[in-house]
Formats: structure tokens, C-alpha cells, sequence
């Protein structure tokens, strides 16, 4: 499998600081696992290890505990959680700029309203005769 730094490295030497998620599947667990048989009279590995892919709620709440009861080494590549926390917390910000966007929007649509009609009050004001400089309590 490619790692991080580009390399072709076989599963037995993948680990959590090597291995590269794919794009598009960092929601999920992904785990090296196998169960672990050699051959009696040489000595020789005979089990292959396999990366597999786990639905984070179903790999927490059952499979974790199920293949360590039957006696699968499990060595985890990739914890979903943080990647969770991490999205999460960029939608959060998202909503609040565009929230913020929105609330200023709204503020400049009111300032524009509120000068519109005061020119159109003075304009108002103006063609009545009323423009000439000296309110009712000057004279």
C-alpha cells in the first residue's frame, strides 16, 4: 500500500503514523487484521494480514470486541473521531460566518432604507418651501 511519504510498503508494516486515508473515507475506521498462524514445521508466516474498512458506530459498539474475542489482531490505521471533531467544528465556524454575513446584509439593507428616506424626506422638505435654513423657533 502507498503511505504517507509515497512508498510501496507491504500491510504487515502499515502503521497509524505511515498510512494514508483515501479521500473520501475518512469516516471510517480503518484497521490491519489478522489472525496471526505460522507453520508448525518451518516456522514460516502462513496468515495474511488484510486492511479493512468499519462503520465507525458498529466498529465502537461490536466488531472491535467480536474479532479481539476471536482472536484477530487488530492494529487500528485510522480513528474517525478526531476527523469527526474536525468537521464539526469547520461547519460550526461555516455557520457562524454566514450567519454573521447574513446579520450584516441585513444591516446595510436598513442603512440603505433609513438614508433613502431621509434624503426623500429633505427632498421633501425642499420642494415645500420648508429648505430655507431656519426652523419654526429661530423667527
Amino acid at each position: 500500500m502507498i503511505t504517507k511519504d509515497g512508498r510501496d510498503t507491504p500491510i504487515e508494516r502499515l502503521t497509524a503514523e505511515n498510512y494514508l486515508v483515501p479521500k473520501g473515507e475518512e469516516r471510517y475506521y480503518h484497521a490491519v487484521i489478522e489472525v496471526t498462524q505460522f507453520d508448525s514445521k518451518t516456522g514460516k508466516r502462513i496468515s495474511r494480514p488484510r486492511v479493512q474498512k468499519f462503520g465507525k458506530k458498529m466498529f465502537e459498539q461490536s466488531v472491535y470486541a467480536s474479532l479481539k474475542k476471536q482472536g484477530y489482531t487488530v492494529i487500528i490505521l485510522h480513528d474517525p473521531t478526531k476527523w469527526i471533531e474536525e468537521q464539526k467544528a469547520n461547519a460550526a465556524k461555516a455557520k457562524a460566518e454566514q450567519e454573521n454575513a447574513r446579520k450584516k446584509a441585513e444591516e446595510d439593507r436598513f442603512k440603505a432604507a433609513v438614508a433613502a428616506e431621509v434624503a426623500k424626506a429633505l427632498a421633501d422638505r425642499k420642494k415645500n418651501g420648508k429648505g430655507n435654513g431656519k426652523s419654526k423657533d429661530d423667527t
